[in-house]
């Protein structure tokens, strides 16, 4: 368990619940994440993860239950507090990568264009090629760029790796990580895919039909003598 009291809380999600049409798609969700931290919230397609998320960004509203982000309740006025990597959303297609970037500059009042020269070189990214030339990767790449260019105080990312080839998926893992190294930012990513981001991670939220099934310290795991991924195979096979 963690103290919750010692370090402010970045999301907090009480009882939430969604309902579509009769289909429960989220059921009776709690969980708190700490200012700092780095969870993967893990489960299979399917499980609800893309709903939370939508959820926890103040973009979805639930049915029932409860979501605040650094103590405000999840909605319009909160945000500014996050930066979104939704799951295969597109960019617009005949824009060129550089020309969507100082698009993307303008948009965003918490834009940091040192960062985003850092992210653009860390990720080669070819400013000049158009979106629509892109291959899933590339697009992959910029769209998190987009994200991680803001100075956002929590970073949900949605399936970073869809489609995405292996040298791909380092390069984003790298950027992720030397994105963390102030320790200011809360991140909290979904993802089916658990070998790239395991050794990310400090805690773990797994999710499956809906509910809560496990939910670790990773530290605490490994003493324990498991991995991030057998745990997982012990929770969903």
């Amino acid at each position: 368990m963690h103290n919750d009291t010692a370090i402010p809380l970045a999301l907090e999600c009480k009882q939430v619940t969604m309902k579509v049409r009769k289909k429960e798609i989220l059921q009776e969700v709690t969980f708190s994440l700490e200012k700092g931290r780095i969870a993967g919230l893990l489960g299979p397609n399917g499980a609800g993860k893309s709903t939370l998320l939508s959820i926890c960004s103040g973009l979805t509203e639930p049915t029932s239950g409860s979501v605040r982000i650094f103590g405000q309740p999840a909605g319009t006025e909160t945000l500014r507090s996050i930066a979104v990597l939704p799951d295969r959303g597109k960019l617009p297609g005949w824009l060129t990568a550089g020309e969507w970037l100082h698009f993307a500059g303008q948009i965003y009042p918490d834009w940091d264009s040192d960062r985003e020269s850092q992210l653009v070189q860390s990720l080669r990214i070819d400013l000049g090629t158009r979106i629509s030339a892109q291959s899933r990767g590339e697009e992959a790449r910029l769209q998190l760029v987009s994200c991680l260019a803001r100075t956002s105080p929590l970073i949900l990312l949605d399936e970073p790796f869809t489609g995405v080839d292996m040298i791909s998926r380092e390069q984003i893992a790298s950027s992720v990580v030397a994105d963390l190294a102030d320790g200011n930012r809360t991140f909290l990513i979904a993802t089916h895919d658990i070998r790239e981001m395991e050794q990310l991670f400090d805690r773990i939220i797994m999710i499956g039909n809906g509910r809560i099934a496990a939910d670790h310290d990773v530290d605490s795991l490994r003493e324990q003598g498991n991995s991030v991924e057998s745990r997982y195979r012990e929770v969903f096979s």
